[in-house]
C-alpha cells in the first residue's frame, strides 16, 4: 500500500484526506496552523522526515506552491498547481530541483482534464475556447485572501451571457468570455486599495471584467459551501464541432480524486525511468486508463 502525507489542510487537504480514508495509507498532514488531527506536523518539519512515499500538494498555487517546492526536492509528489501562465516557470524550476524523485504536476481538471481535452479534440480545429463556471475558483480566492488587509475571500468564475455563441464563432480569449465576481470581507478602510489590487493581479484578474463586492465574513463562510463548478471545452473547425464537458457538486472532491489517480500511477512511472517534473500531457494513458476503455 503505498503511503501519503498531504501537504495543507484547506479545501483540498480535506478532501484529500476524505479520499484517503477510503482505502487507507495516509500517514501524515502538514499544516502551518496548528490543527487539530492526530496526523498533524508542523510545515517546519517538512522535508525531515520521509516515512511517506508520496507527497500530495493541497497548497495554494498564488505563492504556497512555489514557497515549499524546494523542501519537497527528494521528495515525489503530486499537485494541482493550477496558474496557467505560470505553469511552465514552475515546471522548468522542478526540472532543476528534483534530479532523483518525480513530480506530477497540475493535476486537476483544468489544468488537468481539460487541458487533455483540449489537446485532443484540437486535432484539427481551427479554434479551442474553455468556459469555466459558473463556479468558485479556488485558486483566485487563495490569491485574493494574500493580499494585506483581507479577512477572508471567495470568486466566482461566471461564463458571459453570450459566451456559448462567442466560443462558437471562434472567440477564445477567456478574458472576453468570463465575469470574474470577487466576495470580500476586510477593514472598511481599505476597500479601495484591496478593490485595486484585486483588479489589476496579473494572471488572476487583471484584463477580466471583476466585480469587487465587500461583505461580511459571516457572508463569505455562506458563499464557500458552494463548492460547484464546471468547465467545457469547445473546439471548431472546417466541418465539425468536438466539445467535453466536466460538471461537479465539489469542486476540490473532485480535483482530490484526479490527484490521486495521478498519485497511483507515479511509482510505475518511476520505475519506467521518469524523473523530474511530468504535466499530464507528458503521461501516456495507459498509466492511468484501463485498456478495456479502447
Amino acid at each position: 500500500m503505498l503511503r501519503y502525507a498531504i501537504i495543507g489542510y484547506g479545501n483540498l487537504g480535506k478532501s484529500l484526506q476524505r479520499e484517503l480514508q477510503k482505502e487507507g495509507g495516509l500517514v501524515a498532514i502538514y499544516s502551518r496552523r496548528n490543527i487539530d488531527q492526530p496526523l498533524y506536523r508542523p510545515m517546519k518539519d517538512l522535508g525531515k522526515k520521509n516515512d511517506f512515499d508520496i507527497a500530495l500538494s493541497a497548497l495554494g498555487s498564488y505563492s504556497d506552491v512555489m514557497q515549499y517546492a524546494d523542501a519537497l526536492a527528494d521528495t515525489d509528489t503530486v499537485d494541482s498547481f493550477d496558474t496557467h501562465a505560470r505553469i511552465a516557470e514552475y515546471k522548468a524550476h522542478l526540472n532543476a530541483v528534483k534530479k532523483d524523485s518525480l513530480a506530477i504536476i497540475s493535476t486537476g481538471w483544468d489544468p488537468g482534464l481539460l487541458s487533455l481535452a483540449r489537446a485532443v479534440f484540437g486535432i484539427g480545429a481551427t479554434s479551442c475556447a474553455t468556459l469555466w463556471g459558473e463556479g468558485v475558483s479556488q485558486g483566485h480566492g487563495n490569491a485574493i485572501r494574500a493580499i494585506p488587509g483581507v479577512i477572508d475571500a471567495v470568486q466566482f468564475t461566471v461564463p458571459k451571457s453570450d459566451a456559448l455563441s462567442l466560443a462558437a464563432s471562434g472567440v477564445t480569449d477567456g478574458k472576453k468570455l468570463h465575469d470574474r465576481i470577487c466576495y470580500v470581507a476586510c477593514v472598511q478602510s481599505d476597500r479601495e486599495t484591496i478593490r485595486q489590487q484585486i483588479v489589476t493581479m496579473p494572471n488572476y484578474f487583471e484584463g477580466y471584467d471583476t466585480e469587487v463586492r465587500f461583505v461580511s465574513p459571516q457572508e463569505v463562510r455562506q458563499l464557500k459551501t458552494r463548492t460547484h463548478h464546471r468547465g467545457q471545452v469547445i473546439c471548431t473547425g472546417e466541418g465539425f464541432e468536438a466539445s467535453c464537458t466536466v460538471s461537479m457538486d465539489n469542486n476540490p472532491d473532485y480535483t482530490a480524486k484526479i490527484m490521486i489517480a495521478y498519485a497511483k500511477a507515479l511509482p510505475q512511472l518511476k520505475a519506467d525511468g521518469y524523473r523530474g517534473a511530468l504535466d499530464v500531457l507528458d503521461i501516456p494513458m495507459k498509466y492511468l486508463a484501463d485498456s478495456n476503455v479502447l
